[in-house]
């Protein structure tokens, strides 16, 4: 009779005395030869759990049943094949479809019998109760570790390292994690955010480049502002299930604050209602510009036109319904609602130019600080990369030990006296910070478009029916600010 000799072990049976894959297979080899059957094939899982049967020998075993190689399946004890009582229902159809038998070594166990089939159902059914049985024991003392603030295990986030099983900060990555956070409220996409962390040279905790999905989990990730959390998504998810996660607020050290998680998150939502066209779009106004009469958003475009023998290139917006014949809007041209957009900021700028002088005066002793604590988080950075350049053998001792020095003095000049005219050096003039006809013609598409995105929640626009020496104008209905 062809054997076909199936073995198994879990992370958990590896410990256990006799459930070794070598103890099967004395076993198993053993039970065939007092049997006189001989052997078809041997399939071995190592450090595989049983909870399905999504496992490449045993879907191995089930290909060379099809085909007709095997009479009868062999294993050591019932749980070695399964725990499921679903998925050993369904594996014995397989074997009696195939008219294949089904034998335990170590348990008496006949298939070919309705009471034998009953019995072994009964078995599997005990298996699958205690593992999930041991499942939730698992996880009611995880709740009541997160409950007790006490963290329930896994590998510490990107910008935290453990000591002595609590979360501390790693300054380094923490740094890139600050960055992450400014550089989303700025209006940069998460693939851009990414761009520039790999870059940067900083990498995830298992040494993987960063993407966008990455970068996403780490916005969401509410351990960043000292919380706790178990069972728990997002920060959007809290009123869709509050009986089943769990978040203890000031748990560990905080690298950003609860203020700043929390407008990221709102900024999240609010970009997640659009069309990835309209994120990826090159268009200013895309996803913020609607429509004045039907309120739909309005998408841009391109058009060619031709006069005095020159061809041009004009950007529009129409709004979606009217591609539909919904709505009878007129597009409107984007270098006009920029004009009018730029005009609506600068009837601000008399008290930005105010506010702005406080905050310039305020830095006249809080930048030179705030200036060395960025330089001491490049020379932290540097160090590292010298670090990893010295393992790989790209530097000798020598030159490593040189560059160490170098870094020293660096350090101790860290915090030097800030010159007089420090504070104005850093901190350009305020008329130029408000003028925003002038750094909108600075400004490349992609900065044109950040600047928009972080200031502008909502525009409603439509050209004006009369016309002034520049052409048709900009009607703003609404204009909403963040």
């Amino acid at each position: 009779m062809r054997t076909a000799v199936y073995m198994r072990v879990s992370t958990e049976d590896q410990a256990r005395e006799g459930f070794s894959i070598p103890a099967q297979r004395e076993k198993l080899l053993a039970y065939v030869h007092s049997q006189g059957w001989e052997v078809a094939a041997i399939y071995a899982e190592e450090g595989v759990s049983a909870k399905d049967t999504n496992r490449p020998e045993l879907k191995r075993m089930l290909k060379d049943i099809r085909e007709g190689k095997t009479d009868v399946v062999l294993v050591y004890r019932l749980d070695r094949l399964t725990r499921s009582v679903l998925d050993l229902y369904r594996l014995l159809q397989e074997f009696e479809k195939y008219d294949v038998r089904f034998k335990s070594c170590t348990e008496v166990y006949d298939t070919t019998t309705a009471i034998g089939r009953l019995f072994i159902t009964l078995v599997a059914a005990l298996a699958q109760w205690e593992r999930e049985n041991l499942a939730e024991r698992v996880k009611l003392g995880m709740e009541q570790m997160a409950k007790e603030r006490k963290r329930p295990g896994g590998p510490p986030p990107f910008g935290y390292e453990l000591v002595d099983g609590a979360l501390t900060i790693q300054h380094v990555e923490a740094a890139g994690v600050r960055e992450m956070f400014e550089r989303y409220e700025k209006g940069e996409s998460p693939r851009q955010i990414a761009e520039w962390a790999n870059r940067q040279g900083l990498r995830g905790k298992n040494g993987a480049s960063w993407g966008a999905s990455s970068v996403l989990r780490l916005l969401k990730n509410p351990v960043y502002h000292g919380a706790l959390r178990w069972n728990y998504t997002d920060g959007l998810q809290r009123q869709n299930s509050p009986d089943q996660w769990i978040v203890e607020e000031a748990a560990h050290p905080a690298i950003i604050d609860k203020d700043l998680f929390m407008r990221i998150q709102q900024k999240m939502a609010a970009r997640s209602s659009l069309h990835p066209r309209v994120l990826g779009s090159t268009f200013c106004f895309s996803g913020l510009l609607y429509c004045s009469l039907c309120h739909s958003p309005m998408r841009g475009k391109t058009a060619n036109t031709k006069s005095a023998g020159k061809r041009y290139v004009h950007r529009y917006y129409v709004c979606k319904n009217k591609q539909a014949g919904r709505c009878d809007a007129p597009a409107i041209r984007e270098d006009r609602l920029e004009q009018a957009i730029l005009s609506e900021l600068m009837s601000y700028s008399h008290e930005a130019r105010a506010a702005l002088e406080e905050v310039r005066a305020s830095l006249s002793s809080v930048v030179p600080f705030a200036d060395a604590e960025a330089r001491e988080q490049r020379r932290a950075l540097k160090l590292r990369r010298w670090e990893a350049a010295y393992e790989e053998g790209l530097l000798t001792l020598e030159a490593f030990r040189l560059k160490i020095a170098a870094l020293a003095k660096e350090a101790d000049a860290l915090f030097p006296d800030p010159p007089p005219s420090f504070a104005k050096a850093a901190f350009p003039p305020c008329n130029q910070l408000t003028n925003w006809p002038l750094l909108w013609s600075h400004a490349s598409d992609e900065e044109r478009r950040m600047l928009m995105t972080a200031l502008v929640k909502r525009v409603e626009a439509a050209e004006a029916p009369g016309r002034n020496a520049h052409g048709r104008t900009i009607q703003l209905q609404q204009l909403v600010f963040w």
